[in-house]
């Protein structure tokens, strides 16, 4: 068989195509076409047609969102630094104004539980000193000479002592006290009584004239009447006695040397 009828034979109808030159390019690869973004490798094409695996690909920021966004995560992480630190800061102040604050007011819970305290005790001493001033003990007559004392005498029981003096000394209440008797007595002639604080009675007797009215009170060292010779009387003289809680009489000498008058 000839060439000619062979080669006619076997052609197939249509046009013929050139003969291929170079490296086949693989579909995956001709333009146009990407492989998946989720393989792990790519294939590149080497000058001889071979392929090999390289890494992912870089990928090109080109309209710069990825800085921007990192830009503005870092841009928040330091404003909630700031914040953070600012509040701290807030916090700590706070905290030091709360504790300066309770510190004034423990000073002032102190200055006034001080105060309170030196006005209790300044009271306590201003009453003990109204006290010792109300209770206070002072003679009944001063610049007289004592002449007769507690006991019988002529027959009869005499109650109290006698003290010598012009008429007219002023007799003094010896204590604070309440009056209980102002008038004329028999042979006391013109008598007072006091009944003081702690219920002692005192009797002044033969006095010249009378100061005070029944009902009145009287401070410590206060004139209540003036001695005399009035009643049964020997002379210008005070007779004195002395009756503890308003009972019998008994000798005035231990009594006023007891409380200091004599």
């Amino acid at each position: 068989m000839s060439s000619s009828s062979y080669e006619g034979r076997h052609r197939a109808p249509g046009r013929h195509r050139a003969p291929r030159r170079g490296a086949r390019i693989p579909v995956g690869l001709k333009s146009g076409f990407l492989l998946p973004s989720a393989a792990a490798a790519a294939l590149v094409v080497t000058a001889s047609g071979a392929t090999v695996a390289e890494s992912a690909p870089t990928v090109f920021d080109l309209s710069g969102s990825v800085a921007k966004t990192r830009a503005a995560n870092a841009a928040a992480a330091e404003f909630d630094r700031v914040e953070s630190e600012q509040q701290r800061e807030v916090q700590a102040s706070a905290a030091a104004t709360r504790a300066t604050e309770a510190q004034r007011i423990a000073r002032d819970a102190e200055r006034r539980s001080i105060a309170k305290k030196q006005a209790a005790a300044a009271a306590v001493r201003k009453a003990e000193a109204a006290r010792k001033a109300r209770e206070k003990w002072v003679p009944a007559i001063a610049g007289a000479a004592f002449t007769s004392g507690f006991g019988w005498r002529w027959g009869k029981m005499h109650e109290g002592n006698d003290f010598a003096t012009p008429v007219g000394t002023p007799v003094h209440s010896m204590s604070t006290g309440t009056v209980t008797f102002a008038g004329w007595e028999s042979g006391y002639g013109n008598k007072v009584e006091i009944t003081y604080w702690d219920g002692t009675l005192s009797v002044y007797a033969h006095l010249s004239s009378i100061q005070v009215s029944v009902g009145d009170k009287v401070d410590p060292g206060e004139v209540v009447a003036l001695s005399g010779n009035t009643g049964h009387s020997t002379g210008p003289h005070l007779h004195l006695e002395i009756h503890p809680n308003g009972g019998a009489a008994i000798d005035p000498a231990p009594w006023l040397h007891a409380h200091g008058l004599q």
